[in-house]
């Protein structure tokens, strides 16, 4: 078929078939590239929510590590008491003998 026949057949003229062709091959381009950035973009998304949980479970961590230092503190605090009155108790021991 002639592009004459194509054109009159379809009443759409030679050059605008072309510029369709061109502008069309240039939209499957785009839209693809689209489709291909929305794919990445989903991975970044699970990425990052990856990393963000994992950033939050060293943070949980480091604060019950906080938690812990106030109560090894404590514990300090209380032997010391402990060591203290073991030696009034054995200084008062020691007297009444």
């Amino acid at each position: 078929m002639d592009t004459r026949d194509v054109s009159s057949a379809t009443g759409v003229h030679a050059v605008e078939l072309c510029v369709y062709s061109v502008l069309s091959n240039n939209l499957d381009g785009i839209y693809q590239s689209v489709n291909d950035l929305r794919e990445s973009q989903a991975l970044l998304l699970i990425k990052l929510r990856q990393v963000k949980n994992s950033l939050k479970e060293e943070q949980d961590f480091y604060n019950e590590q906080d938690g812990l230092r106030d109560e090894i503190a404590r514990l300090k605090g209380l032997k010391l008491r402990v060591e203290a009155l073991l030696e009034t108790y054995k200084s008062l021991s020691d007297a009444c003998l």
